[in-house]
């Protein structure tokens, strides 16, 4: 349909009422869905309804949705990695974002995944959350009408979905069906894996693989959409330094490294500037407040987290932008440690009574964490820090009871984190830029080298068979196919 006054194209779902005679509330419940905004969601932009329907309202977009790619799909035509990659990594990010609001999808399928263009690196937009639960509440219509992307626990249950779990599996399920063109078999329907038959797989790489496998578990085996958007196979194929950087914009790529090299530096210092006591009362806090237990919060319970240590608003949250590198609305230990130490150390630091003056932003704040870091870890000449520091000088200052509980509890390994930086020269602030900037987080929960926790297997041939991809696995030579962001495997 067409807005009269914009002349812009909208999106409008009819829903029969006869269909929803168990829904409540219809049209309460869905304007509150239209304060569910995020740049990877469809969010409703207007309702109405007459005596026989409902009409839900939306932007519509030109590129379709990833099911039309999916039916263009045959054998032998697969999308790039690298852009499935790309598409899952958009849909957790809207997941994280709804799931945090405890707005649920419970239907999600390839449909749902809108594509703003029919280009390669078009952004998807995640349409429908919430619909369900409001316009089918025990799960009649959808038991009525399953499809390959249906979480099997819902087909038992007429409980309205209370957790992210559900969404997860279809997840799983939709990352299948664009690695190896074609939905789940029958052995992951039943909640645990894949079938001897999915032999696409050979095409793809082992970390893929692992990824899908993961989501495609039973209920209380899934990660939740902040843990799964920490999963190798994203942070390998689609690194910090690629996602959300317009390469052509150099003022954002330099401050992308600043930001990395901010981080770096806060975790770095960490053990040597803040008390045990001081880290562990953050650690318990911030345990409180993981609820699901998956090591992360939404970025807005870490900023309430950090403001009851440091009231001042106008530090905290350029303190909380500069280290959510990923933009992903979540946040880890390290990453509300790291912002702790630069809203209180850096931002907030000054006379009680003055107000806070900026910029505060990381191109600004990397030199004075420059300077502070020799203040702590280089020797003194005459009063003054040297401006050189040797590596060993820096181990020796972060064996300290805070890196103990850094490392243990905030997924941190400093002896990786520190490799970076050379054993056998002084380490001069130009050189100590150079290397942390190029880091890539290693060392820390935004690196990829970060271990996965072993699957349990199922069925007495699923370890062997995750042994033999990982083995076997070649890289196929490719061609570009017609379709824009799409290959043909030979």
């Amino acid at each position: 349909m067409k807005e009269k006054d914009s002349q812009k194209l909208k999106m409008c779902k009819t829903v029969p009422k006869a269909m929803v005679r168990t829904a409540s509330n219809v049209m309460e419940k869905l304007r509150a869905l239209q304060e569910l905004q995020h740049p990877h969601i469809s969010s409703i932009t207007d309702l109405m309804e007459d005596d026989k329907n409902y009409y839900i309202i939306s932007d519509y977009y030109m590129g379709g949705d990833v099911q039309d790619w999916l039916e263009k799909m045959d054998e032998g035509n697969w999308l790039q990695e690298s852009t499935c990659a790309a598409y899952v990594r958009q849909a957790l990010l809207a997941l994280c974002h709804s799931h945090s609001a405890q707005v649920f999808h419970r239907d999600l399928k390839p449909s749902n995944l809108l594509l703003t263009t029919k280009l390669p690196d078009a952004v998807i937009k995640v349409v429908d959350f919430g619909l369900a639960n409001i316009l089918d509440p025990d799960n009649a219509i959808i038991q009525k009408n399953p499809n390959e992307y249906t979480v099997p626990e819902i087909l038992k249950s007429s409980e309205p979905t209370k957790h992210g779990g559900a969404d997860m599996w279809s997840v799983g399920a939709i990352a299948h069906a664009l690695l190896v063109g074609s939905g789940a078999s029958v052995s992951s329907r039943r909640g645990w894996g894949f079938g001897r038959d999915d032999e696409g797989w050979s095409e793809r790489s082992p970390l893929a693989r692992d990824f899908a496998l993961r989501l495609l578990r039973p209920a209380g085996e899934r990660p939740t959409a902040a843990k799964a958007l920490h999963h190798p196979w994203l942070k390998t194929i689609m690194p910090i330094s690629t996602i959300n950087t317009n390469h052509s914009n150099t003022k954002e790529a330099r401050e992308l490294r600043y930001k990395m090299l901010c981080y770096s530096l806060s975790l770095i210092m960490l053990p040597a500037v803040v008390p045990h006591r001081d880290f562990d009362q953050l650690r318990t806090a911030f345990q409180q407040s993981d609820l699901d237990r998956d090591g992360f919060i939404p970025k807005s319970i870490g900023l309430r987290l950090l403001l009851g240590r440091c009231n001042l608003k106008e530090a905290v949250v350029p303190a909380m932008s500069i280290v959510d590198l990923g933009r992903t609305d979540t946040c880890d230990l390290a990453a509300v440690a790291a912002a702790d130490l630069i809203a209180r150390e850096f931002f907030a630091a000054g006379p009680t009574s003055a107000p806070l003056v900026g910029p505060f932003g990381a191109t600004d704040l990397a030199p004075r964490l420059i300077k502070r870091f020799f203040e702590v870890f280089a020797d003194r000449h005459n009063g003054a820090p040297v401006a050189a520091v040797h590596l060993g000088a820096i181990r020796t200052k972060t064996r300290t009871a805070t890196a103990r509980d850094v490392e243990a509890f905030g997924n941190i390994n400093y002896e990786e984190l520190l490799t970076c930086l050379p054993e056998d020269t002084m380490i001069d602030s130009q050189l100590l830029m150079t290397q942390l900037s190029a880091s890539a987080g290693r060392g820390t929960p935004l690196g990829v080298d970060q271990e996965l926790s072993p699957l349990r297997a199922e069925s007495p041939w699923e370890s062997a068979f995750l042994d033999f991809f990982g083995i076997f696995y070649t890289c196929s030579a490719s061609k570009r196919d017609e379709s824009p962001g799409s290959i043909r495997m030979y």
